[in-house]
């Protein structure tokens, strides 16, 4: 393949500076669902013959994968063992699996036997465009991609070569992953994204992300032949194939639009002190059911992927070493871990055994585990409230030594954490509850709504706190933290909602 290749790592290319007023982010323009995604290349099975046309298969795989589905403890051997049962399923003979689409892959595996989890909410296959031979024709196709993939969605995409090119006509499915954008925040787009980001079933590359620019809607393919209006991609970049259609696997029902995930997204932000340089980053990530979805990122400019383990038979641990030697973190240098979880229904949060290890040494043990959770209260009648909708709570604190303030003591770490909650549940009751190792206390405690995702970099900005708590000093111990948040009367709906509150699919 000779498109543009994207290394993975290099979404991370950002450096946090921070200071005890200020915390800031160098602008980041990459948006990645997943870091590292699933990515199944059909010469591992033995699958590179024009005989075993099983891209739709591959790219099937990766989505389901991706929204928690198969077996074993990463998400890559995940998306293999789908791909190995679908091959199997769909196969005329040993040596021949002939064409297909991918939405009816997703569907069959889904009813199949081999589906161990039926009650994931995955399970809602929509296509965008059309099956035929012929681009798809929506001026805000690549900014509907865009928002699909961060409203919990996963995308897969139909190409086809343009008359001429290719001697019969080719089509090809890929799987989406991310964009990049010209504003430098990842949140809900508002533009086109200039390029798409994917995963590729093709045996032309190592497994890397596979970057990919859009071409101008209204002037297609400028390397020649077209087929008229659409979005047209630099694949190849010679042969320019044009988008058919998406594949969107989401988790709500379109037949009562109700959305039965979860979004929390928990960002801790460590101070290397050691002398020594760290030369690795080693955390785990549990929640308290098991997780569908997950992204897990840091502030560094390594170009390693992270190596995450997942726990088995249920995935409710997530065990991530990153690898920073070539990269090492100095000394008085701040890190910032931003994980995203996507949850079927509870909303629980843990870092736990995070640390830095070091060339010489194996470790050290300064932040302590932080668990958390956000109940948020049912919303009665939803449904008759005009302009309900749900929306994100946002929060922040400091994490000190010692179980009781020191006068001029400075932080050892700092948290924020993002809650999304449904239409159906009150936007003005909630309790946080939080535990943690003894020893430590936490500081300068904030509370603040939105009703929009924010990305790290908008998370860390914000400041439109309506309610900081005082007093606003606790101990960490086993015995949690619970902090209510009331603000009745203090928030207001958005307009341009239905009745129901219920956020249509596409934007």
């Amino acid at each position: 393949m000779k498109g543009n290749d994207f290394k993975p790592g290099r979404e991370r290319a950002v450096r946090l500076l921070l200071t005890m007023s200020l915390m800031s982010f160098f602008a980041s323009c990459v948006y990645m669902k997943m870091n590292p995604p699933p990515d199944v290349n059909k010469a591992d099975h033995g699958h590179d013959t024009e005989e075993t046309l099983t891209c739709w298969l591959a790219n099937a795989a990766n989505m389901l994968a991706g929204a928690g589905y198969g077996t074993g403890n990463t998400v890559r051997y995940r998306a293999d063992t789908i791909y190995k049962q679908m091959a199997s399923e769909f196969a005329v003979d040993q040596n021949h699996i002939p064409s297909g689409w991918t939405d009816a892959a997703i569907e069959w595996w889904i009813g199949s036997a081999n589906n161990r989890w039926p009650d994931n909410p995955y399970k809602y296959v929509d296509i965008v465009g059309y099956k035929d031979p012929k681009p798809w024709e929506n001026a805000y196709g690549p900014r509907i991609i865009g928002n699909l993939l961060r409203k919990c969605a996963f995308v897969g995409t139909s190409i086809e070569m343009v008359e001429g090119v290719m001697e019969g006509g080719w089509g090809h499915a890929i799987t989406v992953w991310g964009d990049e954008i010209y504003s430098p925040n990842d949140s809900m787009l508002n533009t086109n994204p200039r390029t798409v980001r994917v995963t590729d079933s093709e045996p032309y590359k190592e497994r890397l992300i596979q970057d990919y620019s859009y071409d101008a809607y209204e002037n297609p393919n400028p390397e020649g032949t077209n087929e008229g209006p659409g979005w047209y991609i630099n694949y190849f970049q010679t042969t320019h194939p044009y988008i058919k259609h998406i594949i969107v696997l989401h988790p709500v029902d379109r037949t009562n639009l109700q959305d039965p995930v979860k979004k929390v997204i928990g960002s801790y932000s460590i101070h290397q002190t050691s002398r020594q340089d760290a030369t690795d980053l080693h955390y785990k990530i549990l929640s308290d059911t098991e997780i569908l979805s997950y992204n897990t990122i840091i502030t560094s400019t390594t170009e390693n992927d992270p190596t995450i383990i997942e726990s088995k038979p249920e995935r409710k641990e997530l065990d991530v070493t990153w690898d920073l030697s070539d990269a090492p973190v100095p000394e008085c240098n701040w890190v910032v871990i931003t994980t995203e979880l996507i949850l079927p229904n509870n909303a629980a949060m843990e870092y736990s055994d995070v640390h830095f290890t070091y060339q010489t040494s194996a470790r050290t043990d300064a932040f302590p585990w932080l668990l958390w959770q956000l109940q948020t209260q049912p919303l009665e009648n939803a449904e008759a409230i005009p302009n309900v909708t749900g929306g994100y709570v946002i929060g922040s604190f400091d994490i000190c030594e010692g179980p009781e303030p020191i006068p001029d003591q400075a932080p050892i770490a700092k948290y924020r954490f993002i809650h999304r909650y449904p239409y159906n549940k009150s936007p003005d009751k909630h309790q946080f509850v939080l535990s943690g190792k003894e020893g430590f206390h936490i500081e300068n405690v904030r509370f603040g709504h939105s009703y929009g995702i924010l990305d790290s970099e908008e998370l860390w900005e914000f400041e439109d706190w309506n309610t900081e708590i005082s007093p606003d000093t606790y101990s960490l111990g086993k015995d949690p933290i619970q902090i209510p948040i009331i603000w009745e009367r203090k928030l207001t709906y958005p307009r341009g909602e239905t009745s129901t509150g219920k956020i249509p699919i596409i934007k």
